[in-house]
């Protein structure tokens, strides 16, 4: 990810109060989410509850998301909100913990337990436990943690939880840490950080679904993705290869079959141009990608990204218009034995907030929180896990900054 985010996290004091006075007092809405979204999971169950209590939550909790902050004093934060059961959204009363670093494009959380923020301003990653009862975050022991060499641009776990893989965008340097299982701390594995005559970018980072192989996407999508094993006790990436495929940006399936991938990634400075989403089968043995047929998929806007449901079976793109508006949310079926790609009845989906830039799942796959383009709003979209139909029942969330973001379920 390139710097154009990065200054949005160092904005003047006087700027960041203001919003922060904006946001100081929330009302409760108290619209329910329907039970078509709830996947399995908790978001789509109305049990009631009550968020506007003295501290914590006093609901049920759906999902919890965490963005960055520069409070009155000039530091940067890591604040929060909850969405509970009944469909009430709002900023977390705990106290956001302050970070050491002050620059930073990406976050990721880690089997529900753990959110890892990596700042390039000084090379290291900062991590911090979730506690469910409040959403309060507590610095993991130890934190920060400092790379050897490379910047800490952006981060992706296993599926399993099990290790932290770290991109340099300016060296192509992959970190990797083994995560403790029980405190958070992370451990710098053996031969970190991995390097490769093909990465010059380490940029976009995925794992497959079964944990077995990580890819790295580039800046551009002219540049080879390069692909690695892992190895499964500690971590260590041996490269498999590097695949001339036209994706910067990249996501796996949770079911370790596909990997996807647009020729844009969100935070360049041009706009997307490419009318594809892209998809290759992974062969389970050597981890290669190759293009399943039908692919690269026709999209209606320029995708600069999307979002895989938990489920595996629906993939919902954002982008741009040909003019470089931003265009309405796309939905696709995929389906799971071929991956082809079929447009969802609705998509685009126009009744739907139009700004949206990036899209993440909690993981029980009911709601998927998206950040608008003036990086200053939430938007949450219940989605139903039987066809995909996206629904927007719940008041938007205005919050001082947006981006990067987190969810947990």
């Amino acid at each position: 990810m390139t710097p154009k985010f990065r200054a949005l996290c160092l904005v003047p004091v006087f700027v960041a109060a203001l919003f922060l006075t904006g946001c100081s007092k929330f009302s409760c809405p108290t619209t329910s989410l329907g039970s078509t979204g709830s996947g399995g999971g908790k978001g789509g169950v109305n049990t009631g509850g009550n968020l506007c209590g003295s501290g914590g939550i006093n609901g049920t909790e759906a999902a919890l998301v965490y963005f960055p902050n520069v409070d009155s004093t000039g530091a940067l934060d890591i604040d929060g909100a909850v969405l509970t059961t009944s469909g009430q959204f709002a900023q977390l009363t705990a106290t956001p913990p302050n970070t050491t670093g002050q620059s930073t494009d990406d976050m990721t959380i880690v089997a529900g337990k753990f959110l890892y923020v990596p700042f390039a301003d000084t090379n290291a990653v900062e991590g911090f436990s979730i506690d469910h009862t409040t959403g309060a975050l507590s610095p993991i022991p130890g934190s920060p943690f400092a790379l050897t060499t490379g910047t800490a641009d952006t981060a992706v776990a296993d599926p399993q939880g099990r290790f932290l893989f770290v991109g340099s965008e300016i060296s192509g340097l992959i970190s990797v840490f083994q995560i403790d299982a029980t405190t958070g701390a992370l451990t710098e594995a053996p031969g970190s950080p991995f390097s490769s005559f093909n990465l010059f970018f380490a940029d976009s980072l995925t794992v497959d679904g079964t944990g077995n192989f990580l890819y790295a996407g580039q800046l551009l999508s002219s540049t080879p993705l390069d692909a690695f094993s892992i190895d499964q006790n500690n971590g260590a990436l041996s490269e498999i290869g590097a695949f001339n495929l036209g994706v910067a940006q990249l996501h796996a399936d949770p079911s370790g079959k596909f990997l996807m991938g647009v020729a844009e990634i969100q935070d360049q400075f041009t706009f997307a141009s490419d009318q594809h989403i892209y998809v290759f089968a992974i062969d389970s043995v050597t981890g290669a990608p190759s293009p399943v047929a039908g692919s690269p998929f026709a999209t209606t806007s320029a995708p600069f990204d999307f979002a895989i449901s938990p489920n595996g079976e629906f993939v919902y793109v954002v982008g741009n218009d040909l003019s470089g508006n931003i265009a309405a949310l796309e939905g696709y079926q995929l389906d799971t034995t071929t991956g082809a790609l079929t447009a969802l009845p609705g998509s685009p989906f126009t009744g739907l907030p139009t700004d949206l830039i990036q899209c993440k799942f909690e993981q029980g796959g009911g709601e998927m929180f998206c950040s608008s383009s003036s990086l200053g709003n939430f938007s949450v979209l219940t989605t139903n896990p039987s066809t995909g139909a996206v629904t927007n029942t719940v008041p938007d969330l205005a919050v001082p900054l947006s981006f990067p973001f987190a969810v947990t379920d």
